[in-house]
């Protein structure tokens, strides 16, 4: 909510400059191009949040309903789903309760819910952003763990407990993390005593500020009295920065190093299967041309063992060309008049290629999965998510910064995209 205490600080500014005059009457402001650039400015981040409330809200609700419905018809319960569902749930928090009071609040720039409201709002604004970030954490780490314990048979039955246990964190500290925003933000009326009744919801910083500003513009304030307030106001502005990067660590930065840990330890560990089975599968070629050759070599070639040596080719093409259930307890015998009368072609050698190469094939899809999934979450969070709390470090550092609202509203287009991404909208068949 670091950008919601910069833009009051401007508007508060704007109406004391604007609403009283030299001599204590008001004056209408001049409507000037910077005027016209911010009512332009806001009717774009109100489009923002009302094409990310009607596209978004029906993609998640819908998605939400068909993972419930999934979850629940599930013998074994299913990490995945888990993980979707509490995706969903964190989308439609930012969906349905920041959305509709960011649009009220650019319309209206006043606050007519009172202190209750303005304190739950508050603490719902920040806690629907920590949980969106912690739960896509929880998803990255999942996935490191599966690629981990990727030939793991009770793999997932550890997999459901552990992101059960890891989304009981994710909502905690997400809940522990928010609950000062009902500390920090309450309502406040700044021009009560010029007879104007406009109350807004602020931080104790924004309305900190403007009280000792107004102090400090006194005539009758003293000179000891205004160093006074410079060392309080250097004070409240450190511990203003201090919450700020507080904020911007949990919301962004630890979640998003946590993902780039995450999906490099998939691809590392994909990798390695990937050359392994490669190996493996390369010395079993090796060691199946070397007991030809001894076959080949063991008598006078003839007739009768050149067209053993041919059906014996055509069968092992025929079983990694088509997908049959392989009986090791059984045998094949290949019959042929002559000095050779039978031949015994054991199953386990072509079984043990068949599942090689399936091996390989799977990792190397799983491989491709994992990058082009791993390319689209990191895309999409620092596409969405770093503009904000890039230009909001900037703030912090004492930069002016105007659109600072327009990519706040930009994070919210991550509602949309996340249906895509994670396939939560996907006809789920399993």
């Amino acid at each position: 909510m670091i950008n919601l205490t910069e833009i009051m600080m401007n508007i508060t500014e704007a109406m004391i400059e604007n609403s009283i005059g030299e001599d204590g009457y008001e004056e209408a402001s001049p409507q000037d191009e910077s005027e016209d650039s911010e009512k332009f400015r806001i009717k774009i981040e109100t489009c923002i949040y009302v094409i990310c409330f009607l596209v978004g809200g029906p993609l998640n609700v819908l998605s939400l309903v068909r993972s419930l419905q999934a979850f629940r018809a599930h013998k074994a319960k299913s990490q995945i789903l888990l993980l979707r569902i509490n995706l969903n749930m964190a989308d439609l928090f930012t969906l349905f309760l920041f959305i509709p009071k960011q649009v009220i609040w650019l319309q209206t720039y006043q606050w007519y819910g009172g202190e209750i409201l303005c304190r739950v709002c508050a603490f719902f604004s920040t806690f629907s952003f920590y949980l969106h970030a912690f739960v896509i954490s929880c998803i990255a780490i999942d996935r490191a763990f599966g690629a981990y314990n990727i030939s793991s048979i009770n793999a997932h039955r550890r997999a459901y407990n552990r992101c059960r246990n890891m989304l009981c964190v994710a909502w905690t500290l997400a809940i522990l993390i928010s609950l000062p925003q009902a500390v920090v933000f309450q309502t406040t009326s700044p021009f009560l005593a010029t007879g104007d009744d406009f109350t807004q919801c602020a931080t104790v910083f924004m309305i900190f500020r403007h009280e000792k500003l107004n102090e400090y513009m006194q005539i009758g304030t003293s000179d000891i009295r205004k160093m006074q307030i410079e060392q309080q106001a250097e004070s409240v502005f450190f511990w203003e920065k201090v919450y700020a990067v507080n904020h911007f660590l949990f919301v962004f930065w630890i979640p998003f190093i946590i993902i780039i840990f995450s999906y490099g330890i998939v691809l590392l560990i994909l990798q390695g299967h990937l050359k392994q089975e490669k190996k493996s599968s390369c010395f079993k070629c090796r060691v199946k041309s070397l007991d030809m050759e001894e076959d080949s070599v063991a008598g006078t070639p003839t007739k009768e063992t050149y067209l053993l040596q041919q059906d014996e080719s055509y069968a092992l093409k025929t079983w990694s060309r088509e997908n049959i259930h392989i009986d090791f307890d059984s045998q094949s015998n290949v019959k042929r008049n002559g000095s050779v009368k039978s031949r015994t072609i054991p199953h386990p050698v072509p079984s043990t290629t068949r599942f090689g190469a399936m091996a390989v094939s799977t990792i190397h899809k799983a491989k491709q999965h994992a990058k082009r999934q791993a390319t689209q979450i990191i895309l999409a969070y620092v596409c969405v998510w770093s503009p904000y709390n890039f230009m909001t470090v900037l703030g912090v550092l004492g930069m002016e910064i105007n659109y600072l609202g327009f990519f706040n509203a930009a994070m919210c287009v991550n509602t949309m995209i996340n249906p895509i991404i994670y396939g939560v909208i996907r006809n789920i068949k399993r």
